[in-house]
C-alpha cells in the first residue's frame, strides 16, 4: 500500500450484526485521512475528517486497497487532498460518509457504493 490508495477495512455498525467498509486514504507515511463521526454510537451526531495511525484505521482487521475506477488525481494528488481536509467539520453516514470523502479525494464527486446499494434495496 502507497500514498494515495483508497483503504477499506470491514467494520460493524456499533453493537448490531450489520457489516459495513469504512474508507479512507493512505497518506504513505503510516497514517491514514478519513471521515468518521464523533461518537460512533450516535453516527448522525456529526464528525470530522482525522488523520489516525494506519494501526487505529485498521483496528485489528484486515485491510483491502481499494481502486478508485475513474481516478482524476495522480496517487500524490489524491493524498494531499486528503490531508488538505483534516480537521474539517462534518459527517453524515447517508450523504457525507467515509466514503464520500475517499471518493471525493480520487475523482472530485463524492459518492458512497454502500448507500447506493441500499437505496436501491428500499426502493
Amino acid at each position: 500500500m502507497a500514498g494515495g490508495d483508497g483503504l477499506e477495512v470491514e467494520r460493524r455498525l456499533a453493537g448490531s450484526a450489520v457489516v459495513y467498509t469504512h474508507h479512507g486514504i493512505d497518506l504513505g507515511d503510516g497514517t491514514v485521512v478519513h471521515a468518521r463521526p464523533s461518537d460512533f454510537l450516535n453516527p448522525f451526531g456529526g464528525g470530522s475528517v482525522v488523520q489516525t495511525p494506519w494501526a487505529e484505521f485498521a483496528d485489528g482487521r484486515p485491510v483491502r486497497v481499494v481502486p478508485f475506477r475513474a481516478a482524476r488525481y495522480t496517487p500524490e494528488e489524491i493524498a494531499a487532498r486528503a490531508a488538505s481536509q483534516v480537521g474539517r467539520p462534518g459527517y453524515c453516514p447517508l450523504v457525507q460518509n467515509c466514503e464520500h470523502f475517499s471518493t471525493w479525494c480520487a475523482t472530485g464527486e463524492p459518492t458512497s457504493r454502500q448507500i447506493e446499494i441500499v437505496a436501491r434495496r428500499v426502493r
